[in-house]
């Protein structure tokens, strides 16, 4: 059963805001921690802050633990307790449930599943407080409807505490590996948005489960969709800067993290930047997350490729098991067009002009040609007529010769 307690100050988690306008929503993707971060308040109608936490604990509170980890064979049935904690100085009632974890795509980060989504592994065997834990992965309005009706009602005054006991049910055919989920403390709350219309809010914090079933375990990341691209300058000799984006999924049945490097290269091998990504951490199995890389400085030699190399990193784990076998880095490459385009259009230009140049003196030249051929054929036509050939009283004109015959006789 649950059980009420004052307050022991301790860890606070906040949770993430996500208001909706419409019918009552949650957030698709909450971080859950067990550390303090940023409040986050919530203003309800009555324009109070609702701040809580989560906490893993016994049956008298909070124990110090930062996450429950749990190795277990097939078919265990795990009985714990979490603390949840309310800071406010209102009353508030929460709904606490198990809910299965997996990968932010555009993050890598931890986060949950949808609220109105069903869980379907480590969330589905979580019953809070012999609440129910099951729902149907039909897709439609009835999962949505079962799923907010999963786990435990908790009800708070200002600064009480709860301990909340829970189950995990581990299925005998549960595969080997690890499993992940939370346990989420729900609170939900009407308020305002900016243009003052009426919307439901739910927060949603939690605490993190890693389970481990026994047996053969097979670290795996795989990188797909890797492509590449570049962005030049305006500078004719300036260099530009490379992008690869790839999906890194995690394919194997352990958690793992992955420690990305783009290499850029040229034409015949020609080195032109490398860069190390941040690292991908803790990625749960089936996860996936997309990375994006940017090499600057990189020359537009034409034709870039971009090579991906993603090495394998253990993640931290509790409990006495040897640590994962690693597998060998992952390797991809993409290729992308780097034109360097303010050169291109100087050497156009310069090309062009030199064209109209040559295409200018050709047709001076075949114009001068054909003049002097001309003038060659009137000075050849003139020669072969004689001097003043045609001409009346000049000498050797017919006139002349006849006047002279007519003078012998």
């Amino acid at each position: 059963m649950t059980v009420p307690r004052p307050l022991a100050r301790g860890v606070l988690a906040l949770g993430v805001l996500c208001a909706l306008a419409g019918p009552v929503a949650s957030a698709h993707a909450v971080p859950v921690h067990a550390v303090p971060v940023a409040a986050v308040p919530v203003l309800a109608v009555d324009d109070r802050e609702v701040t809580w936490s989560v906490q893993p604990a016994g049956p008298d509170g909070p124990d110090g633990r930062t996450e429950l980890t749990y190795d277990v064979e097939p078919g265990t049935t795990v009985s714990d307790w979490v603390s949840v904690s309310n800071f406010s100085d209102r009353p508030a009632t929460f709904r606490v449930y198990g809910s299965d974890a997996t990968t932010d795509y555009r993050t890598g980060a931890f986060t949950l599943v949808a609220a109105d989504q069903a869980s379907t592994g480590l969330g589905s065997w979580t019953a809070v407080d012999s609440g129910p834990a099951v729902c149907p992965d039909s897709g439609d309005d009835a999962e949505a409807t079962c799923a907010a009706g999963v786990g435990a009602v908790v009800e708070l005054e200002p600064g009480a505490r709860a301990d909340v006991p829970f189950t995990i049910t581990v299925p005998h055919d549960a595969t080997p590996g690890d499993h992940a989920a939370g346990i989420v403390a729900s609170f939900r709350s009407r308020a305002a948005d900016g243009d003052g219309s009426a919307v439901q809010v739910e927060q949603r914090v939690g605490t993190r489960i890693y389970l481990r079933v026994d047996g053969p375990v097979q670290p795996e990341l795989t990188v797909t969709g890797t492509v590449a691209g570049f962005d030049g300058v305006a500078n004719p000799f300036g260099a530009g800067t490379a992008t690869a984006g790839f999906d890194l999924t995690n394919t194997g049945n352990t958690r793992i993290s992955g420690e990305p490097e783009v290499r850029v290269s040229g034409p015949f091998g020609i080195d032109l930047g490398a860069v190390d990504v941040e690292p991908v951490r803790n990625l749960v199995p089936g996860g996936t997350a997309h990375v994006v890389a940017e090499v600057p400085g990189v020359v537009p030699a034409l034709l870039l490729f971009a090579d991906v190399t993603v090495t394998p990193v253990a993640v931290e784990r509790a409990g006495s098991g040897p640590d994962d076998v690693l597998p060998a880095p992952v390797r991809a490459s993409a290729q992308a067009w780097a034109v360097p385009w303010p050169t291109a259009a100087i050497v156009l230009l310069v090309a062009g002009g030199v064209w109209a140049v040559v295409v200018w003196r050709r047709r001076s030249r075949r114009l001068l040609a054909e003049d002097l051929a001309a003038y060659t054929e009137r000075v050849r036509a003139e020669a072969l007529a004689g001097p003043g050939a045609g001409a009346p009283g000049a000498p050797g004109a017919p006139g002349d010769v006849h006047r002279e015959s007519e003078a012998l006789r």
